[in-house]
């Protein structure tokens, strides 16, 4: 199961030409699921061709697409958080059709592509270049790159792409042949000396191991739950499985290198292995990813006790070289027993589990919730719209603080949802999916005038200077009649407009620069106070600063966190404030988790600061 969201596959225009399927399909289909990659965790050797792609050739997106019967599905992405996409609107199942370069120059010039969704919405496509990618002699997939401009590929760029798609074939035929190695040593080895098993098991290690950590890589794991449900069949015996992610590991790579972050793997892995005993196996199945299983133990809460033992004591600083590195490690956890004991069923349920916890925050564990797994896109979808008339979703408040005074200057109002049979669910499962259905202006209004009858209340307390900030969508900012939302939400709560903020993320200020510039005047005039979320994670940042009617810029989190261990972080902040200071913008640091953080960033000039160190999201009465 994807560990992403799925781009959109419902209520979009289907006038458009889906691709046809090429003659051998059957075969074609036989081909891709006999390499095992479908549904596979990421895995470092993959996502690094699709890093270089993006890099060298300058395009947002690249991706490694394999084309199934339905859909097309990710094993690499750089750029594009997704997991999947029909096949009926890729772009890939066109270039599969024949082994020549299939490119696009502007999709909405063709077209086959001008009324795609993908092309008309997210991500927005109108370059679009893939080269196919084979296992024997079928063309399974596509290594491709992405543009949201039109452009064109010199031919030495095309060379470039052939050559690192042929790669991605190499390493599908060593990933094979590694798997079927180990299926003939397995036979061989029931038929030889004993003296000789010692040579047998070295060669076993060598195709079974990684080799930066010294684990045993994911045949190992599925091999080891094939022996552990044959034996343990009877459930007397406590075991669980448990999927461990490095969180951000993405970000230290970019600000120290991979070096340092190839020296944090190392580090994670020989953590699991001090604490691991003989009965239990860890393993590295991606980049940053390990498997656990837990077995030998009296029961499941004990094997749960032991676990969060483990994950507490691996989510505590790494020191390797120069750096002290503060990274949080989330883990998710499924039970052997009461479970499909299926190898890869069981994987995808802590994958899952880890997806999970990671919607509520870095550094938690949390086991699979069946439920919530077992939720497809368009059952949400359905719950959501009827949320708002059940009073399912609800307001959290977290404090911005001011360091130097030590008082809140305000809040900032975030969205939840109750869900009467789920429990809470995540606003990264279900803001997407408002997004997608342009749920989000309805849902964003009801955010709005929540908030500001919450502010006025606070008012009416005395908290004469109390702000409130709100969130702002793409769709609900560009596409819905967002300056009449504002207007009414002042006008029914009675809240002084100057005490209202809206932020936006860079992505929507940059976007359609006209527009937003035009809408963000209209504001202005009413005395709203306008901020950009996540400031710096854009293209052009600083250039459009000058024209943006804007009173903060919110840092975003990604560079806070490792302000602390990178000089490069702190450079980009410093820069940030400095030259916000000379705009006469003011500046907060969001995502502010420990001390060591909100002490370097007073230092370099940002005062007003916010996250978990300060407080998290609570119910608007217990904010003090």
């Amino acid at each position: 199961m994807p560990w992403l969201p799925l781009l959109p596959m419902i209520g979009v225009n289907m006038n458009h030409m889906s691709p046809p399927l090429p003659p051998d399909e059957s075969v074609r289909l036989h081909a891709l699921h006999a390499t095992q990659l479908l549904d596979t965790p990421p895995e470092e050797v993959f996502d690094r061709i699709t890093r270089i792609v993006c890099t060298v050739l300058a395009v947002p997106i690249s991706l490694i697409s394999l084309i199934d019967k339905d859909r097309q599905w990710f094993k690499s992405s750089c750029g594009l958080r997704a997991a999947e996409t029909g096949r009926d609107i890729s772009f890939c199942g066109h270039a599969i059709l024949a082994d020549a370069p299939f490119i696009v120059e502007d999709a909405i010039e063709d077209c086959r592509f001008s009324e795609n969704p993908l092309v008309l919405g997210e991500p927005g496509i109108r370059f679009y270049a893939g080269i196919p990618i084979h296992a024997g002699n079928c063309r399974i997939g596509t290594l491709c790159v992405i543009d949201t401009v039109p452009r064109k590929l010199e031919m030495q760029e095309v060379v470039l792409l052939r050559t690192l798609a042929r790669a991605v074939e190499d390493l599908l035929y060593l990933r094979q042949a590694s798997f079927d190695s180990i299926g003939q040593i397995n036979s061989w080895s029931d038929n030889v000396a004993v003296e000789d098993l010692v040579d047998i098991q070295a060669l076993k290690n060598l195709l079974l191991r990684d080799h930066l950590t010294g684990l045993p890589m994911r045949h190992a794991v599925d091999k080891a739950i094939e022996d552990w449900a044959a034996r343990r069949g009877d459930g007397k015996e406590g075991g669980l499985l448990a999927v461990i992610d490095i969180d951000n590991l993405s970000a230290v790579n970019e600000r120290l290198g991979h070096g340092i972050g190839d020296h944090l793997i190392a580090a994670i892995a020989g953590r699991l292995k001090e604490f691991c005993g003989s009965a239990q196996l860890p393993a590295r199945i991606g980049g940053g990813m390990f498997a656990l299983l837990l077995r030998g133990l009296p029961d499941f809460p004990a094997a749960v006790t032991r676990l969060k033992e483990i994950h507490e004591a691996l989510n505590t600083p790494i020191v390797t070289g120069n750096f002290i590195i503060h990274s949080s490690l989330t883990t998710g956890y499924v039970p052997l027993h009461g479970h499909d004991a299926a190898a890869r069923s069981l994987l995808d349920a802590a994958h899952d589990a880890v997806r999970q916890a990671k919607a509520l925050g870095h550094g938690l564990i949390c086991a699979y919730n069946r439920a919530l797994g077992n939720l497809n896109h368009r059952s949400l979808e359905h719950d959501l719209r009827s949320a708002l008339a059940n009073n399912e979703l609800f307001l959290v408040y977290q404090q911005k603080m001011n360091i130097e005074t030590g008082g809140a200057t305000g809040v900032e109002a975030l969205l939840r949802w109750a869900h009467p049979q789920l429990g809470l669910i995540s606003p990264a499962e279900f803001i997407p999916i408002a997004e997608e259905s342009a749920l989000i202006v309805q849902i964003g209004r009801w955010t709005l005038d929540k908030a500001c009858r919450q502010a006025r209340d606070w008012v009416d307390a005395g908290r004469t200077r109390f702000t409130v900030a709100v969130n702002l969508s793409p769709r609900q900012f560009l596409h819905g009649d967002i300056v009449d939302s504002v207007r009414m939400a002042l006008a029914r709560s009675g809240l002084p407009a100057h005490l209202l903020e809206l932020e936006l993320t860079e992505s929507v200020a940059i976007d359609d620069v006209d527009r937003t510039i035009a809408i963000m005047h209209e504001l202005k005039s009413m005395q709203v106070a306008l901020s950009i979320d996540d400031f710096g994670t854009g293209f052009s940042s600083l250039s459009y600063l000058i024209r943006l009617p804007v009173d903060k810029l919110k840092i975003d989190r990604s560079f806070i966190a490792g302000i602390g261990d990178s000089s490069r972080s702190r450079a980009i902040v410093k820069g940030i404030i400095d030259i916000s200071a000379g705009l006469g913008i003011c500046v907060i640091a969001e995502g502010v988790e420990t001390s060591v953080q909100a002490d370097i960033l007073f230092d370099l000039g940002c005062t007003e600061m916010q996250g978990y160190f300060f407080g998290r999201p609570v119910a608007p009465e217990k904010i003090g």
